[in-house]
C-alpha cells in the first residue's frame, strides 16, 4: 500500500488583519492569486481563499462541498454562477458563453461538476486549458467519501487542468501519487500572531446530564449554536426545548433531514442558512465547513458527540472543530466572534482501533483475496462457478477501496486510515484531550465529570429484577472505575455521592450498603460470596473484627494507652474500662472492653491489701502485640 506522499512545503506568513489577497500580492504570486499545483494550507479559516479566487483575473471552476456554501457566496453577485441539483442546463450554457462576463466564476458541488463539463464540452469551452480548478475544503473528499462516493468525481478531471489547486484550513495527508507526479507543493500559511482559541472540553460518561448542565448554565445566553452530526441527537434536544415551551430555535440540515424533522413536528428547519439566527440553533455536518455565518448577537458555540446515539457524530479536533468555529465571521462589541466554544463528548469505542500498520495489513490482505478470486473468475469456464465467484467478489472488503472500474481510489484508502485515527480519540476520557493538545490550536479548559452510572446504564440498572443483580452491576461498575486509573479518589468519591443522592431520590436500591461494602471488601470478596447480602454482612463483621484488631494494637493506640495508664498503676476496674473505651473511640475502634481486653496489653493482678480492695495493678506492658 502506498505511503502518504511527501510534498515540498513553502511557508508564507500572514499578519493579523491581513487576508490572503494581501499575502499573494506581497509575495508577488501571478495574478495575486493562489498559485497553480499547490495545496493551500491556510491554517486558519476565514482568510479569504475563495474570495481571492473569485477576485482573481482568470476563469475559475470552484468546487464547494455543499450547496449552502455556494448559495452564500453567489446570491449577491450576478457575475458568479451557482451550479447544484436543479440548475437548468441552459443557465449554465448561457453563462459560459456570455461575453459580458470577462472572468467566468463557476461555483459547483462535486456532484454537479460533471454537468458543467458536459455542457462546456458540448459548446466547445475548453475548461482544462482556460479555467483554474479550485477544490475548496479539500479534506471533505477524504472524510465524506465513505457515504458520499460522488464527492471524488471531479478528481478524474482535476489533474487534467493546466492550473489547479486544493485549499483548506485543515487539509489532510494524501496518498494519491499524482500530486507528486505533477509537482504539487504545500503552501503553508503561518500566522505571525496568537490565534489559538479557548475551548471547554468535557469528556463524560453521562452525555445527557452534561449537556443539560451546560445548557442550564447558558440559559441567559442570547444565542446558542449547537453543531452535531446526528439528526436524531438534534431531534432529542429540540424535543426537550418543546417540553419547556421553548420555540425560539432553528435547525439547519439537508433537505432529507428537513423532511425528517418536519415529520417529527420540528417545523423551524432549513436546508439553507436562514438569518437572523434564533436563540437556539442546530447545525448538521452540512454546515460544518465553508459556510459564512454572520450573527447579530455574539453566540455561545457548542459541539456535541454522542457515540451511543450516532458513532458518526465523532468530531475530529484537527479538522471539524477548527472549521466549526471558523463559520462565525463577524466580530461583536466585545471584539470576539463568539463568547465561548465547548465540545462535550462521551467515550468508549466498540471494537479495537487499528494502528496504521494493522490497516496496511488489512488492505493488503483484502486486495490479495480480491485478486485471487478475480483471477479464478477469469479462468473459470463453468458458468455456475464463474457466477458464484463473481457474487463472492461483490462482498469482498477490498471493494470499499476501489472505483467501479476496479481501480484503487486513494481517497477511499485515506478515508479508512482517517476514520481509524479519529475513532482512536474516543477510546478513553484523556485520549480526546491528547488530540486537542496535539493540534496546538486551542487553549483547553478540560473537565471530565464522572457519573457512576453512565448514559445508557441508568435504565438498565433500574430495570434489573433484584437487589442482588443491582448490587452485582454496581460492584462491577465501581471496580472498572477504580481500576481504570483515569480518575482521582476525589473525583470518584464525588461521583459516588452524586449517585447516592440519585439512588435515594429514585429509591433504586441499597446503593449505600453496596458502595460501603465495596470500599471495605473489594470486588473479588463480594463476588466470592455470590453478591448475597447476608454473606456480605458476615464478611463485613469479620473484616471489622480484623480491622479493630489491627487498630487496637497499632503503635499509636498502644502509645496512647501506655501514656494514660503507666506500668504498675493501680486503678479501679470501672475507671480502667472507661479509659480504654475513650481511647478506642478516639481511634474509631468499636470493641467491647473487659478485663480480658486489658490483659492483651498488660499483665494484670488484683490488689490484696484491704485499703486497695477493688483495685487492680497493671504490670509490665506487653511488647509482643504490635501490628505496625
Amino acid at each position: 500500500m502506498t505511503d502518504y506522499i511527501q510534498l515540498k512545503i513553502c511557508p508564507v506568513q500572514i499578519n493579523e488583519d491581513e487576508y490572503l489577497t494581501d499575502v499573494f500580492k506581497r509575495e508577488k504570486y501571478e495574478l495575486n492569486a493562489i498559485p497553480s499545483n499547490s495545496i493551500l494550507d491556510k491554517t486558519l479559516p476565514g482568510l479569504g481563499a475563495t474570495y481571492s479566487e473569485i477576485e482573481a483575473k482568470r476563469n475559475s471552476i470552484i468546487i464547494e462541498p455543499n450547496v449552502p456554501v455556494i448559495k452564500g457566496k453567489t446570491e449577491k453577485n450576478n457575475k458568479l454562477l451557482a451550479v447544484y441539483e436543479g440548475v437548468a442546463d441552459n443557465k449554465i450554457k448561457n453563462y459560459l458563453l456570455n461575453k459580458d462576463v470577462k472572468y467566468k466564476k463557476v461555483l459547483c458541488t462535486p456532484e454537479s461538476y460533471l454537468k458543467v463539463c458536459k455542457i462546456a464540452n458540448k459548446n466547445n469551452v475548453n475548461l482544462y486549458e482556460n479555467y483554474f480548478c479550485l477544490y475548496d475544503e479539500c479534506e471533505k473528499i477524504t472524510q465524506d467519501i465513505d457515504y458520499r462516493e460522488q464527492i471524488s468525481l471531479p478528481m478524474d478531471d482535476f489533474f487534467l487542468y493546466r492550473n489547479k489547486a486544493f485549499v483548506s484550513a485543515t487539509p489532510l495527508k494524501l496518498r494519491n501519487p499524482e500530486f507528486v507526479a505533477q509537482d504539487f507543493f504545500i503552501l503553508k500559511v503561518t500566522p505571525t500572531y496568537e490565534y489559538r482559541k479557548k475551548i471547554n472540553l468535557i469528556t463524560t460518561n453521562n452525555y445527557e446530564r452534561s449537556v443539560i448542565d451546560l445548557l442550564e448554565g447558558l440559559k441567559n445566553s442570547p444565542c446558542i449554536c449547537i453543531f452535531m452530526n446526528s439528526t436524531n441527537g438534534i431531534n432529542k434536544l429540540i424535543n426537550r426545548l418543546h417540553e419547556k415551551g421553548i420555540t425560539d430555535y432553528k435547525a439547519f440540515c439537508s433537505q432529507k433531514s428537513e423532511i425528517k424533522f418536519k415529520s417529527k413536528n420540528i417545523h423551524q428547519s432549513f436546508e439553507d442558512l436562514d438569518l437572523p439566527l434564533a436563540k437556539y440553533n442546530f447545525f448538521t455536518s452540512r454546515f460544518f465547513s465553508a459556510v459564512d455565518i454572520y450573527t447579530t448577537l455574539c453566540p455561545d458555540v457548542i459541539i456535541l458527540t454522542d457515540l451511543y446515539e450516532a458513532a458518526h457524530s465523532r468530531i475530529d479536533p484537527f479538522t471539524n472543530t477548527i472549521q466549526i468555529y471558523g463559520r462565525f465571521r463577524n466580530k461583536h462589541d466585545n471584539g470576539l466572534k463568539f463568547n465561548s466554544l465547548t465540545h462535550i463528548s462521551n467515550y468508549g469505542v466498540i471494537g479495537e482501533v487499528l494502528a496504521e500498520q494493522e490497516i496496511e495489513s488489512y488492505i493488503n490482505t483484502s486486495k490479495q483475496i480480491y485478486d485471487e478470486l478475480k483471477e479464478r473468475a477469469d479462468k473459470a469456464t463453468d458458468k455456475g462457478v464463474k457466477k458464484s465467484i463473481n457474487d463472492t467478489l461483490k462482498t469482498c472488503s477490498y471493494n470499499k477501496f476501489i472505483d467501479n472500474n476496479g481501480a484503487i481510489n486513494y481517497f477511499k484508502v485515506d478515508n479508512f486510515f482517517d476514520d481509524e485515527r479519529v475513532r482512536g480519540y474516543y477510546q478513553t476520557p484523556n485520549s480526546l484531550l491528547s488530540a486537542y493538545k496535539e493540534t496546538k490550536h486551542f487553549e483547553i479548559n478540560y473537565c471530565k465529570p464522572l457519573y457512576i452510572v453512565g448514559d445508557k446504564e441508568l435504565l438498565e440498572y433500574i430495570k434489573l429484577p433484584s437487589r442482588l443483580q443491582q448490587r452485582k452491576f454496581l460492584v462491577k461498575k465501581l471496580h472498572t472505575i477504580y481500576s481504570s486509573g483515569e480518575y482521582t479518589s476525589e473525583e470518584i468519591l464525588s461521583a459516588e455521592a452524586d449517585f447516592l443522592h440519585l439512588d435515594n431520590r429514585l429509591q433504586l436500591g441499597d446503593a449505600l450498603f453496596t458502595i460501603n461494602a465495596f470500599h471495605k471488601l473489594g470486588k473479588d470478596a463480594i463476588e466470592g460470596v455470590g453478591y448475597y447480602k447476608n454473606k456480605i454482612e458476615q464478611l463485613l463483621r469479620e473484616e471489622e473484627k480484623k480491622t479493630n484488631e489491627q487498630k487496637m494494637f497499632s503503635k499509636d493506640v498502644r502509645g496512647a494507652i501506655l501514656q494514660r495508664f503507666p506500668e504498675w498503676s493501680k486503678l479501679r476496674k470501672d475507671d480502667l474500662f472507661t479509659g480504654f473505651e475513650e481511647i478506642f473511640l478516639s481511634f474509631g475502634i468499636s470493641a467491647k472492653v473487659n478485663l480480658a481486653t486489658v490483659k492483651k496489653y498488660y499483665g494484670v493482678t488484683p490488689c490484696k491489701a484491704k485499703k486497695e480492695k477493688g483495685l487492680v495493678r497493671l504490670m509490665c506492658f506487653r511488647p509482643d502485640k504490635e501490628y505496625d
